[in-house]
């Protein structure tokens, strides 16, 4: 099996540096492309097809959430993961539309205890959970 791949959409460049970097060193994946926009999420997926895509809520032109209910129509098993500072409601929200995991921001790549629950997070979307505390 090659490496798992992933698209990251968030409006800020410094965030999808941090989260590509993440994504590579931390976890193996191979990342496909990176996106700014809800717009370019779409496109991205419907390009790529990664195993994950991470979305942001709040974005330009086409929010976060309106961004997965187009991927999901379309690609219903789509693996879609949010980060996000928008809190309450909306992870719910999220969650009952069909996102696979929540992180919320912000993203603290220095806190041992946040990179593990990011980990544990993404293994979740994978349906690996039970693996999760041998990397300790």
């Amino acid at each position: 099996m090659g490496k798992r791949t992933v698209v990251i959409v968030d409006d800020s460049q410094f965030l999808i540096k941090q989260i590509v970097n993440f994504f590579e060193k931390e976890l193996g994946f191979e990342v496909m492309a990176t996106g700014t926009d809800g717009n370019a999420a779409v496109e991205l997926y419907r390009k790529n097809k990664p195993d994950l895509i991470t979305l942001d809520i709040t974005m330009p032109n086409k929010d976060g959430m309106q961004a997965m209910q187009e991927i999901l129509t379309e690609f219903p098993d789509a693996r879609v993961m949010m980060i996000s500072a928008v809190r309450g409601d909306a992870m719910l929200e999220c969650m009952n539309m069909g996102a696979k995991g929540y992180v919320e921001k912000p993203l603290k790549f220095s806190d041992a205890d946040f990179v593990s629950d990011f980990k544990t997070t993404v293994e979740e979307v994978f349906g690996e959970a039970e693996a999760a505390g041998d990397a300790a």
